[in-house]
């Protein structure tokens, strides 16, 4: 039904009665009087209130039933506020006693419709909760208070402006992706809320800059957090991690040499291979936080691999050897010693060497000890142990 005169485009109102008093001792429910044969509860252009108690509400009745410019003015009466709602219970103005308001209406599309409300001479004014309440807020009669609107969702989404203070909980048996905004264009201090309570992993990936260093963030189910920016990235705060999926792992290459400080996303991951040519010694600097480590070394170039903290002391890891450290808050130190390492020492009844001839050295042969060891044959032994030394036997000389 159309509430526009197609012949000149002004507004075609519903029946109209210019005044009514309401004793207001309950909430009501007002409607148009095209709706209704009674004379209880109608919208008129003017309507004096006299409100029993304080916070008790007018809602109005659904715009789609009116045409855009639809006004009602509000006069308190009494001496209690009272608050005018729209049809789906949001607050759209708090009147105060003695206080005139205005409501029209800009958009019709919508039972609850868009209000406006414009306030009456008044010897003080006052503000309008209302009026002033933009995302994360909220109208309480007339104070401002946070609000942080729950949305249920099982598809991908696509998070902008007007997301600031929402809370979104995906609920989906599978896995999704959210898409978070550019962080230059919702500016520092947006934020949103996240809980995964569904089956899947639901990824983050912002349309500039990055989320906690990385270039996405992935909340496996029953994780959770505030993701906030600064104007340049996301940052997560209060990151709760299920017990399920806290062990972590990941490969990063390490070519090259002197000291690597792991950073941004490579932080917090437990279990680490480390791989790529090592052109010298190489140490992997950790945080000074408490924190485990696995370590896989699997570099090549034949040069060691150590890891420390950032001001403290940490072990070395052979290649192709791998290892659980810890962080104690100073230093990383092996979490085992008590198994026996590889290779086994002398004192564990081993040779120390990696290599045949390093064991051989490390027991202490001589060079004429190990050629002779190693002869393959009688000639190449004879050929290690020499000449025999001048002297005479039986007489003879030799």
């Amino acid at each position: 039904m159309s509430y526009t005169d197609v012949f000149g485009g002004a507004n075609v109102y519903p029946s109209e009665i210019s005044y009514s008093f309401v004793d207001l001792t309950v909430d009501i429910f007002l409607s148009w009087p095209e709706e209704t044969s009674t004379n209880v509860n109608l919208a008129t252009r003017i309507m004096d209130v006299d409100a029993a108690t304080a916070g008790l509400s007018i809602y109005l009745p659904g715009a789609q039933k009116a045409g855009n410019g639809e006004t009602i003015l509000f006069n308190n009466v009494g001496a209690s506020a009272f608050i005018v709602k729209n049809y789906d219970g949001t607050q759209i103005v708090s009147i105060d006693p003695g206080i005139v308001w205005q409501v029209y209406l800009t958009d019709n599309t919508t039972d609850a419709g868009a209000w406006i409300a414009l306030q009456y001479g008044a010897a003080i004014s006052s503000a309008n909760a209302s009026a002033l309440a933009g995302t994360g807020l909220i109208a309480i009669g007339t104070l401002l208070s946070q609000a942080m609107p729950v949305t249920q969702f099982n598809s991908n989404y696509t998070a902008g402006a007007s997301d600031r203070s929402r809370t979104y909980i995906w609920d989906a048996s599978g896995s999704g992706a959210v898409a978070l905004p550019d962080p230059a264009t919702v500016g520092n201090n947006w934020f949103m809320n996240f809980r995964n309570a569904g089956g899947g992993e639901v990824v983050f990936t912002p349309a500039a800059g990055s989320i906690d260093g990385g270039a996405t963030k992935t909340y496996q189910p029953q994780e959770s957090s505030i993701i906030v920016s600064d104007g340049s990235d996301f940052y997560t705060i209060g990151f709760g991690q299920s017990a399920i999926f806290v062990f972590d792992y990941t490969v990063i290459s390490i070519a090259g040499t002197g000291n690597y400080t792991l950073s941004g996303s490579e932080l917090n991951r437990i279990a680490y291979k480390f791989t790529g040519v090592l052109t010298g010694n190489r140490t992997v600097i950790v945080p000074d936080t408490v924190q485990q480590y696995w370590v896989d070394n699997a570099t090549t170039g034949s040069y060691t691999l150590t890891v420390r903290s950032t001001t403290g002391t940490g072990p070395t890891i052979g290649q192709n050897q791998r290892a659980i450290f810890y962080c104690n808050g100073a230093d990383v130190v092996d979490a085992d010693t008590s198994t026996i390492s590889t290779p086994f020492s002398i004192a564990q009844g081993g040779t120390g060497a990696v290599t045949a001839g390093g064991a051989l050295i490390n027991l202490g042969g001589t060079s004429v000890g190990i050629s002779l060891f190693t002869a393959v044959d009688a000639a190449a032994a004879w050929a290690a142990l020499g000449p025999p030394p001048a002297g005479t036997v039986d007489g003879g000389t030799f």
